[in-house]
């Protein structure tokens, strides 16, 4: 049964080509959650503000990893959630301003 698995995947790459798996549409759908969250944390209004502080770090705090909290994001995107929760809380809130300081600096190097 195995071997007929393997045909069959083998099969489909041939007419489908190998998936890209960074630019999956699932990946870019959790990375833009996770995107939103941090720019909603960053931001300067303070109900986003808390929100996106309590989806960060709540799931953090109690041990809990449900489909799409934080921990659970992090972990799909093979990312390491301790390192990514303390970048984000070292980075620079957005003020007044209407765009994080960082935030530009990323979309023009892209352009």
């Amino acid at each position: 049964m195995e071997n007929v698995c393997n045909d069959i995947d083998r099969d489909y790459y041939q007419v489908f080509g190998l998936p890209n798996m960074t630019g999956s549409p699932e990946r870019r759908l959790l990375l833009a959650i996770l995107e939103r969250a941090i720019l909603d944390y960053v931001g300067n209004d303070p109900r986003e503000i808390e929100e996106a502080e309590e989806w960060l770090f709540g799931s953090l705090e109690s041990g809990r990893r449900h489909q799409f909290s934080f921990a659970w994001i992090c972990e799909q995107l093979d990312l390491d959630v301790k390192k990514i929760s303390e970048k984000i809380r070292m980075m620079p809130r957005r003020g007044n301003r209407k765009v994080a300081p960082w935030y530009f600096n990323k979309t023009m190097a892209t352009a």
